[in-house]
């Protein structure tokens, strides 16, 4: 494949996973069982649009068109019943932070604009961040279901940066899906030792720590994390 004809966008296979880790940390943020619903209803749009990129390519524009009026109609239907979904005000408003942190990785990977894709994914796990935090300051969720929203945030992060990375250097539409997958397994793995290790720790009989401050403090690790990532990167050295 020629350098001119090579596409500099997120590779579709780094995309779609990235996607639907995004999903899955949504549907950790759920409260009620309809929210898991509505984070599904997201993720069918949110592959709808990164179809689409691969229906056009196949010559089929009005129909990758249709995907991308399909894939945009739920993701915004997916952030409208994220408001009005049942729960309490402040267990929705956890809820649509992660709805819209998801619907930032899609477009930061779809991508919106080429040169925002990191920005739009790096204020994407912010938002799941804070909705992870926000949500442990108000209910009582149970600690695997915390790390397991951590993990994935982590695991979304590391597969959105990895497939635009890739992406930037091989191509969109370059066979990416052996390296994808090993990099996708590879974060697994990471998140999987990690929350082995804490709730080991955990089962220690240690003082007890307050789940609200255990969410703050893994949020500070992962927001810590971010910044110093962001501090080396051209969205914010303006090269």
């Amino acid at each position: 494949m020629e350098a001119s004809s090579i596409v500099k966008q997120p590779t579709y296979a780094g995309s779609v996973l990235a996607v639907v880790a995004a999903a899955c940390v949504t549907g950790v943020l759920a409260s009620q069982p309809v929210q898991v619903s509505i984070a599904g209803v997201g993720a069918v749009g949110a592959v709808l649009l990164l179809g689409s990129g691969l229906v056009r390519r196949r010559g089929h524009r009005v129909l990758g068109g249709g995907f991308v009026f399909v894939g945009c109609s739920l993701v915004c239907l997916a952030l409208g019943l994220s408001l009005l979904s049942p729960g309490g005000l402040f267990e929705r408003i956890a809820f649509f932070g992660g709805t819209l942190a998801m619907a930032c990785v899609v477009l930061g990977v779809f991508p919106l604009r080429q040169s925002w894709a990191g920005s739009l994914v790096g204020f994407g796990i912010v938002l799941f961040s804070c909705s992870l935090i926000f949500l442990a300051w108000i209910s009582d969720p149970g600690r695997v279901q915390l790390l397991l929203g951590v993990g994935l945030t982590i695991v979304t992060w590391d597969v959105a940066e990895h497939a635009i990375t890739l992406g930037n250097d091989v191509g969109r539409s370059a066979r990416t899906y052996p390296v994808t997958m090993i990099h996708f397994v590879g974060s697994l793995g990471v998140g999987l030792a990690a929350g082995t290790v804490t709730l080991v720790v955990d089962s220690v009989q240690l003082p007890a720590i307050p789940i609200a401050a255990l969410a703050l403090l893994l949020g500070a690790v992962l927001l810590l994390l971010l910044v110093l990532f962001l501090g080396d990167s051209e969205w914010l050295s303006g090269t």
